[in-house]
């Protein structure tokens, strides 16, 4: 008796992103640009308005507080925003998926096609 012919198994997929395009490029450095920019200008504003805070005049005390916080409102809403937008943008511009074999699998050759119908029968390869 023979063995049945066993199946071969299929091959092991694995699930990759192709490279960002150029416009994806530049959306993600921008990204990141803009959070470095939020944070240097919270920085610099809270650097800038602390010199004036601690000066003798209160009048200059209370305006350069008064500034710091208006400046605060602005960069607290601009981030938020920015970052949700930017990102989105980011998700959007992201490679497609693609499944490829994995590394070290071989992948089995495809089957012939079928030829349909006919009354004759099919052969094997011609010697």
């Amino acid at each position: 008796m023979t063995a049945p012919p066993m199946a071969s198994a299929p091959p092991v997929l694995v699930e990759v992103r192709e490279r960002r395009g150029l416009f994806g490029r530049v959306v993600k450095r921008f990204f990141f640009g803009f959070q470095l920019l939020m944070l240097a200008a919270s920085l610099g504003t809270c650097a800038l308005v602390s010199n004036y805070m601690s000066g003798p005049d209160p009048d200059v005390a209370m305006g350069a507080g008064l500034f710091g916080l208006s400046a605060f409102a602005v960069l607290w809403t601009l981030w938020p925003l920015g970052t949700v937008v930017l990102g989105v943008l980011v998700l959007a511009t992201r490679g497609r998926k693609r499944l490829i074999p994995a590394p070290g699998t071989v992948v089995p050759p495809a089957a012939p096609p079928h030829r349909p119908g006919g009354s004759v029968p099919e052969t094997g390869p011609r010697r």
